[in-house]
């Protein structure tokens, strides 16, 4: 009996640490039905002790590490694409789990918010550009089928008065922008720098730095703050490029 007593003991003291071992991994690569990497995927894990977050990066990938063994469940969005998710169980036998998720094109969704400074955004945007504001054209709805409801957005008119050095650039000249309507109100003859993602909305408001007197302000990232226009689009430039070396 003693014995046996003991050999239970020892067992559940193993078994213990097997459990709380951190040597778990997930990690993945968010792409579209053609395979193009996602950059700025919202992921989020989740289980009864947990919730991490993290953002894809210019090729679509992120990890989570040091998890704990046990069972997650895994949420991947993008605003405009129908998000996807699924449980993932971490294991001693199975402790690193590699997801290669599709996402398909959905109905454009105003509530999912990527909460990305200048610095993260940088990599990831299809243009970073000085502009001018020439007119502001009200609001428009757009959608992107016939059965999404759509979403109201702004119109602006501005003018490129330059772009960032290293990055796709955009010819000087005027072009259409459009932002979300509940999101900052750009005012005509104001300039800006603008850091626009592929379907020409900045997902935040502090991708719209105002200038004033030559001068960059945006209080809320000190990197750029008070520095001078063609100095801020060689700092994005910079950061634009960190992640494609």
């Amino acid at each position: 009996m003693t014995l046996r007593v003991l050999f239970w003991t020892i067992a559940l003291g193993v078994a213990t640490a097997v459990a709380q071992t951190t040597d778990g991994e997930i990690a993945g690569r968010i792409h579209d039905w053609s395979g193009a990497p996602l950059p700025g995927v919202r992921i989020r894990i989740i289980n009864d002790d947990l919730s991490r977050e993290a953002f894809t990066d210019s090729d679509g990938r992120f990890v989570f590490s040091r998890l704990t063994m046990g069972t997650y469940r895994a949420v991947a969005e993008l605003a405009g694409f129908t998000p996807i998710s699924g449980e993932i169980s971490l294991s001693s036998s199975t402790p690193r789990v590699f997801l290669g998720w599709p996402l398909e094109v959905g109905c454009l969704n105003e509530d999912i918010r990527v909460s990305l400074g200048p610095r993260k955004s940088a990599p990831l945007v299809d243009a970073i550009l000085h502009i001018r504001v020439t007119s502001a054209d009200g609001p428009v709805l757009m959608s992107d089928s016939p059965e999404c409801p759509g979403r109201v957005l702004q119109r602006y008119t501005v003018h490129v008065l330059g772009s960032a050095p290293g990055h796709r650039r955009t010819s000087p000249g005027p072009r259409q922008m459009f932002m979300s309507a509940r999101g900052a109100r750009l005012e005509p003859g104001r300039e800006y720098l603008a850091l626009l993602w592929p379907d020409g909305q900045p997902p935040t408001d502090d991708l719209v730095l105002p200038i004033v007197g030559g001068l960059v302000a945006s209080p809320g990232t000190g990197e750029l703050n008070k520095m001078r226009v063609d100095e801020a689009l060689k700092v994005l430039g910079n950061w634009a490029r960190e992640r494609q070396q």
